[in-house]
């Protein structure tokens, strides 16, 4: 359905593309405008040959460097919404899914974006000095990210995320990208903004069934939270799976998720409450799309917060006591 969008006063039409390669150009020429001014989009179908991924090429590479404590990479395909999603889209995103999870893939992935000048010069002016090869591949082995960029909503998306909730529900995020032209003015519009696409990828699994050791900091935060929870109500349940911990009595209604530098600790609770009960600022509230809502709680109200230390600590434990007193009942 065409739409157009009104700009003082003035109307934009709609730009409808019936050619990918078409809106594959306008997605890289307007990368900063969709995933912000600290990212490094590079143009993949340009970069690596199909022995590379396994015999499938992306239309691009992403990395996020807009948290640099916790650096995100992404496989970024472009689509438009009028593609069979099971003849196309489906087998496609299931090539990148089996190529994110093969170390040897990875490998060769790090090896083709560090022997690009662009990337290398990028991360460097947005980080500094650093030692860029370990940077690339700590980055892309703890990141099994795939972005799908489609200029309007698909019902399969939602249904194959609900349904394969460790594949495409961890790993996959969608944005819808619209462009609207008037005369030589144009707009872009993107939905779910980039930094509120949920996130998936974990660096390490929980202390109690772990992988790889969390860093001292990590371990730290996380038995302060689970104490903090312990001290409210000493009968609740803390349940390891390989991608976070919850926490819960008959129903569970925390996360706990743990990367390289922090805690992140998804709560049912409504943002607006979160961000009363920590005024200081000092730690991170991150806001949830749609999507990202439903994932983790349903119809139920969430957010998540950063913890990257035990500073400010008594707003986090008024959190937890607030968190556990809403759902004590239920």
């Amino acid at each position: 359905m065409d739409i157009s969008v009104s700009l003082n006063g003035e109307i934009f039409e709609q730009v409808i593309y019936s050619k990918e390669d078409d809106f594959e150009q306008l997605v890289a020429k307007n990368a900063d405008t969709i995933f912000g001014n600290k990212s490094i989009y590079i143009n993949a179908k340009r970069k690596i040959t199909t022995s590379t991924l396994g015999r499938t090429i992306p239309d691009g590479f992403l990395i996020d460097l807009s948290d640099t404590n916790y650096p995100r990479f992404y496989l970024v395909e472009v689509e438009l919404q009028e593609h069979d999603f099971s003849g196309h889209i489906l087998p496609q995103i299931n090539k990148f899914i089996t190529s994110c999870k093969n170390p040897e893939h990875r490998q060769k992935l790090v090896d083709v974006l560090f022997s690009l000048s662009i990337v290398k010069d990028r991360i460097r002016e947005l980080i500094g000095s650093i030692e860029v090869y370990k940077f690339l591949k700590d980055t892309i082995d703890s990141n099994q990210n795939i972005l799908i960029i489609i200029d309007g909503p698909k019902a399969e998306f939602t249904e194959m995320m609900d349904t394969h909730t460790d594949t495409w529900g961890r790993m996959v995020k969608v944005q819808i990208v619209n462009h609207f032209r008037r005369g030589e003015n144009n707009i872009i519009t993107v939905e779910p903004p980039f930094q509120s696409l949920p996130f998936g990828d974990v660096v390490s699994s929980s202390p109690e069934k772990k992988t790889m050791e969390p860093s001292p900091e990590v371990r730290e935060i996380y038995e302060k939270l689970k104490q903090g929870f312990i001290n409210v109500k000493n009968t609740l349940r803390f349940n390891p799976t390989k991608s976070y911990i919850g926490v819960g009595d008959r129903k569970q209604f925390a996360y706990i998720v743990f990367q390289k530098r922090k805690v992140r600790l998804i709560l049912l609770l409504p943002e607006d409450q979160t961000r009363r009960i920590l005024q200081s600022g000092h730690h991170t509230v991150i806001s949830h799309s749609e999507s990202a809502q439903r994932y983790w709680g349903g119809r139920e109200p969430n957010c998540a917060v950063d913890i990257y230390d035990i500073h400010r600590w008594d707003e986090i434990q008024k959190l937890v006591t607030r968190l556990v007193e809403k759902h004590q009942d239920r």
